[in-house]
């Protein structure tokens, strides 16, 4: 393994170091050169290409309107995994903040349906470049679906979203119905109709 990894940096230009002969006292050599097994890519020697194709090298987000972002894996990648993978998807319209503030968007859990880890969580709506950071937490920490169920979420906050997609991930036909009757909500409000 540490052969390959020599190989991934010394293909990518980056600096290996593989004498630790010349250390000082606090342990470095004071070059900027990375040991083996390291990889440190930087400058005109890294490319950003290489970090897209792992769902797990950071989160991912765009600054648009609505905002979009994602961490982990999608159902369809957890498939080609041989992972049965679940969702459960939580609308904004469906928390206080969200009816409130933007109730336009969405946050969706995606699980491992036999044990309930959240493999990859997917936003897009106001402040889902924030949003995202919490559910970056959930999968790097290996949580459940019922990890979220037991945590407490302030109600006037978007994170409440991520129990109310716990809980579709318990009941999709139960949720398939809130998320029904909270887009009609929507549509009556956004018309102008309070009946």
């Amino acid at each position: 393994r540490m052969g390959q990894a020599e190989d991934l940096v010394e293909e990518n230009g980056a600096a290996v170091d593989k004498e630790d002969d010349d250390e000082s006292e606090d342990g470095t050599d004071g070059s900027n050169a990375c040991k083996i097994g390291e990889i440190c890519m930087t400058g005109e020697n890294f490319d950003p290409k290489s970090l897209a194709s792992n769902p797990f090298a950071f989160p991912i987000g765009v600054w648009s309107s609505p905002e979009a972002s994602y961490y982990g894996l999608s159902s369809q990648q957890c498939q080609e995994m041989g992972i049965d993978a679940g969702e459960g998807v939580a609308l904004y319209s469906e928390c206080l903040r969200g009816l409130v503030f933007s109730p336009n968007g969405l946050l969706k859990l995606v699980f491992d349906k036999e044990t309930g880890q959240i493999m990859g969580v997917h936003i897009c709506g106001d402040d889902a470049c924030e949003l995202i950071h919490y559910g970056m937490e959930l999968v790097k920490a290996e949580r459940t679906i019922e990890d979220v169920l037991t945590n407490l979420y302030s109600a006037v906050t978007f994170h409440e979203m991520y129990r109310i997609a716990a809980l579709a991930a318990e009941d999709p036909v139960g949720a398939r119905k809130r998320r029904a009757a909270a887009g009609k909500a929507l549509v009556r409000r956004n018309r102008g109709d309070t009946s």
